[in-house]
C-alpha cells in the first residue's frame, strides 16, 4: 500500500455558526501523521465561501490556512499533495477536474444540512446516509447533477455540519439556565425555535423560480410569507411558550444580503429575540421543539433527538423545490410526513419540503393547540433511531473520525492501484518545478 504523507484539503460553504467544522478533519488526520494543506475559499472559487477578513481569523492563522481566490492558487496548492478531498460543494467539480488532470486521488464528503452533497465528479463520494445515495442515484440518473458518481464508489460516514471542533465530548458553552437569562427567556416554560425562510434570499430565489412574475407580484408573495410567519409567533405566545428566531445562514453571507439586513428586518416586525450564530449548537440542545414553514431545520432538530412542527401556509402557495416531490420521496425508506403519522404509512408528504421527519404537521391556528399538548415533546425511541439512520447515519460525534479514516484508506488504495494513464499523470504533475521545489523544501 503506498504512503500517504499530504493531501490538499478544501473547505466548503462558509457557515457563521460552525465555520470551522473541516478544520477537525485536518486536525485528526494530522494526529495519525498526515501532513495538511487546509484551504479556505474566496468568493470566486465558491460563491458561499469565505470572505478576505477571515484569513486574520485566529484559528485559522493557527492552522497555517491557505486563502484561494482563484484558479492559481489552487494549482500551487495542488504541487505540494498527493490527494485532494472536497467539502463537497456545487462549484467544485473544476477543483476535483484539475486534480484528476495532475493525476491526483479525489474523494469529497458533507459538512452541510439539508440535503445538499455535489459529487463533484471525485473518485469516491463520502455521503451522510442511505438516503443520500438513493437521492444521489436519482439526480444522476435524471441529469440533475454534474459528474455522476456510481453508488458503489460512496461510503456513509454521516455529516460533519453538528460536530464542535473539540469533538464528541465538548459540551453546550451555556447551561440550560444561562442560555435562557442571556435571551430573556423564561427557563420554566418550553422553547419554541422559529426558523424562517430569508427574506431578502427569497426575493433571489423566487425571481428565479416564476420568471414570469414582476416584482410587485414577489414583494406581495413575501408580504404574505410574512404574515404566515408573524401568525406563528402570535400561536406560541398564545400557547405561553419562549419563542426564539434562528435566522437562515444566508442572513450572515454577504452574497445573499447586506451584513444585519436579516436581523434588523425580524427585529423590526416581532418582539422575540433572535439566536446569534455561535450558540446554535447550544439551541439545539437546550429548545424544545422547532417550528417551520419553508425549510429544511427539521433534519437538524431531529439530529439533537428534538421534534418539529411543520405549518400549512394559508395565505401563499408552497413556493417549487428544486427535485420532483414524488421522485424524492421515493428516496426515502421510511415512512413518509410527521412521526406523528409514521402508524397510518402516509403516502406522501404534506409538505414538499421534507420527505419525512420527527413531529408532526398542522395549520396555524391550530399550533397553540399542538404546542400545548406534552405528547409532542416525547419521541418514540424506535422513530429517532430510525430517523437517524435513514438522514444522518449516526449522531454520535464520530463522523469527523471516520471521515478521516476513510480519507487515508481511499487515497491510499488510489495511490497504490492507478492505471498507467493515471501514474503518468501523477509524474508529469510531480515533475513540475513548483512541485519538485516543494519536495525538496520537505526534505
Amino acid at each position: 500500500m503506498a504512503q500517504l504523507k499530504q493531501i490538499l484539503l478544501v473547505a466548503g460553504r462558509y457557515l457563521s455558526e460552525n465555520p470551522y467544522r473541516e478544520v477537525r478533519i485536518k486536525r485528526l488526520l494530522e494526529a495519525k501523521g498526515i501532513a495538511v494543506t487546509f484551504a479556505i475559499p474566496g468568493h470566486a472559487i465558491n460563491k458561499t465561501g469565505f470572505t478576505a477578513q477571515m484569513r486574520h481569523n485566529p484559528v485559522f492563522k493557527k492552522e497555517n490556512t491557505l486563502w484561494i481566490e482563484g484558479d492559481w492558487d489552487y494549482q500551487i496548492a495542488l504541487r505540494r499533495c498527493q490527494g485532494v478531498v472536497l467539502s463537497t460543494w456545487r462549484s467544485y467539480d473544476a477543483l476535483a477536474i484539475q486534480a484528476r488532470n495532475a493525476g491526483l486521488p479525489t474523494i469529497n464528503f458533507t459538512a452541510t444540512s439539508g440535503q445538499d452533497h455535489w459529487p463533484n465528479d471525485v473518485d469516491h463520494c463520502l455521503v451522510r446516509s442511505t438516503m443520500a445515495i438513493r437521492l444521489l442515484e436519482y439526480l444522476g440518473r435524471t441529469n440533475q447533477i454534474i459528474g455522476n458518481v456510481p453508488a458503489s464508489q460512496m461510503t456513509i460516514v454521516g455529516s460533519l455540519l453538528h460536530e464542535p471542533l473539540d469533538g464528541p465530548d465538548t459540551l453546550p458553552t451555556l447551561d440550560k439556565e444561562s442560555f435562557c437569562q442571556r435571551y430573556g427567556l423564561d427557563p420554566s416554560k418550553r422553547t419554541v425555535v422559529l426558523f424562517p425562510a430569508g427574506i431578502a434570499p427569497y426575493r433571489i430565489k423566487l425571481s428565479k423560480w416564476h420568471p414570469d412574475w414582476s416584482q410587485a407580484q414577489v414583494e406581495e408573495y413575501i408580504r404574505k410569507m410574512v404574515e404566515e410567519y408573524l401568525a406563528i409567533c402570535t400561536g406560541v405566545a398564545d400557547a405561553r411558550c419562549n419563542l426564539l428566531i434562528k435566522l437562515h445562514p444566508a442572513a450572515y453571507a454577504s452574497y445573499w444580503c447586506r451584513e444585519g439586513e436579516e436581523a434588523a428586518f425580524w427585529h423590526h416586525k416581532v418582539a422575540a429575540k433572535i439566536l446569534h450564530p455561535d450558540d446554535t449548537r447550544t439551541m439545539f440542545h437546550h429548545m424544545d421543539i422547532g417550528v417551520g414553514i419553508n425549510t429544511n431545520a427539521s433534519m437538524d432538530t431531529g439530529y439533537f433527538n428534538k421534534p418539529f412542527i411543520y405549518l400549512s401556509p394559508e395565505a401563499v402557495p408552497f413556493a417549487p423545490t428544486l427535485v420532483d416531490r414524488y421522485e424524492l420521496e421515493a428516496c426515502c425508506g421510511i415512512p413518509l410526513g410527521p412521526s406523528t403519522l409514521w402508524h397510518t404509512q402516509p403516502q406522501t408528504s404534506p409538505t414538499p419540503w421534507m420527505t419525512s421527519w420527527l413531529g408532526d404537521f398542522c395549520t396555524t391556528q391550530e399550533l397553540p393547540e399542538r404546542l400545548q399538548n406534552p405528547q409532542i415533546y416525547h419521541l418514540d425511541p424506535v422513530q429517532k433511531q430510525a430517523y437517524i439512520q435513514e438522514f444522518w447515519y449516526r449522531n454520535d460525534g464520530l463522523t469527523g473520525v471516520r471521515i478521516a479514516d476513510a480519507i487515508i484508506e481511499r487515497l491510499e488504495s488510489a495511490l497504490a492501484h492507478a492505471p498507467l494513464p493515471v501514474k503518468l499523470r501523477r509524474l508529469r504533475h510531480a515533475l513540475t518545478p513548483g512541485h519538485l521545489a516543494s519536495r525538496l523544501r520537505n526534505l
